[in-house]
């Protein structure tokens, strides 16, 4: 394929997101047309009873056969049926209009995505002509654009499971807080006595269930850490608070256990969960944010080597010079 209509091609294509687009909205369109219709007919069936039941009947017709009836006389219910049958046959009309639309879309779509695969098969052609031969002439600029793409790929995929561990922190950290909430209940109440075997077992399983808590935040941080050294971003504000917690967890019970007032050192400790969460969530919004950065970046490496792939002058060929709607204004 020659490099003018490859090129072509590649313009043609910027538009086919828009189209797809529009055709999302198109179909959402003609759902709500649809219902609509049903709603109308319904409505129209109901004004108009046992004496007109044809629904293709248009509004002229539908007004002579009353007129017939009522020598000519307009009452309110007559004025409501043609009303409704008016509304009717409006929505029908707009139904229709929608359907030829959505057919002239769908033709559209199916020429550029015709197009699409011509053009991807021929820079796929083309890039392993490139990246096979080191002494063409776009090979070094190739291989750059490609080690360059690895290395943002790789990136990407580390930042990402920072993100699902950050979510899971963030979640057990959530459920932590409640468990030190609960805790004050627990130091004020007969925690040791007076409440019975039963009474006792149930506030050692729920000390159990929240030691659990506790120690899986402990974890999560820790895997936190581990996938955040892989991770390019400035990250010694949000480890140093990281780091007091998990110090923070490893006390807590003992203090409980041991029968201290440790009233303050529950809401000290709540006030550490609280500035945990606050930083997971910044982190989360940075790691985010990150991500799309990535992302932008691999974007635009896609689009340098496809726009080298395609200046390509000793990959041309006549092959494919014949793609439909390549250059026909779609």
């Amino acid at each position: 394929m020659k490099n003018e209509t490859l090129q072509g091609i590649n313009e043609f294509l910027g538009g086919l997101p828009v189209l797809e687009q529009r055709k999302e909205r198109l179909l959402e369109r003609l759902v709500e047309s649809k219902t609509q219709l049903v709603l109308l007919k319904a409505k129209y069936d109901t004004k108009a009873g046992a004496v007109l039941k044809h629904d293709e009947e248009g509004l002229s017709a539908a007004f002579r056969k009353f007129a017939s009836k009522y020598n000519g006389r307009m009452d309110k219910e007559t004025q409501e049926m043609l009303a409704a049958k008016q509304e009717y046959d409006k929505e029908r009309v707009h139904l229709n209009d929608l359907e030829v639309q959505k057919q002239e879309l769908d033709v559209r779509i199916k020429c550029l995505m015709q197009n699409k695969s011509a053009f991807e098969l021929e820079l796929e052609r083309r890039e392993v002509d490139i990246g096979s031969h080191e002494n063409h002439d776009l090979y070094e600029a190739y291989i750059k654009i490609k080690m360059e793409t690895t290395k943002a790929a790789s990136q990407l995929v580390e930042n990402e499971e920072a993100l699902i561990v950050a979510g899971r922190v963030l979640s057990t950290a959530s459920a932590s807080l409640k468990e030190l909430e609960r805790a004050e209940g627990w130091v004020t109440s007969d925690m040791w006595g007076g409440s019975g075997l039963v009474g006792r077992t149930t506030k050692f399983n729920k000390m159990d269930t929240a030691q659990a808590t506790f120690n899986r935040l402990s974890s999560q941080l820790k895997d936190l850490e581990r996938e955040l050294a892989d991770v390019q971003l400035e990250k010694s504000v949000v480890l140093t608070t990281i780091s007091s917690t998990e110090r923070m967890v490893a006390f807590w019970f003992d203090n409980i256990l041991a029968g201290r007032d440790i009233t303050s050192l529950l809401r000290s400790n709540q006030a550490q969960i609280r500035a945990l969460i606050h930083q997971i969530t910044e982190l989360i919004e940075v790691l985010t944010k990150n991500e799309n950065e990535i992302q932008a970046q691999l974007n635009l490496l896609e689009q340098e080597k496809d726009a080298l792939i395609i200046t390509c002058r000793s990959c041309q060929s006549e092959d494919g010079e014949d793609t439909s709607c390549a250059l026909r204004g779609f």
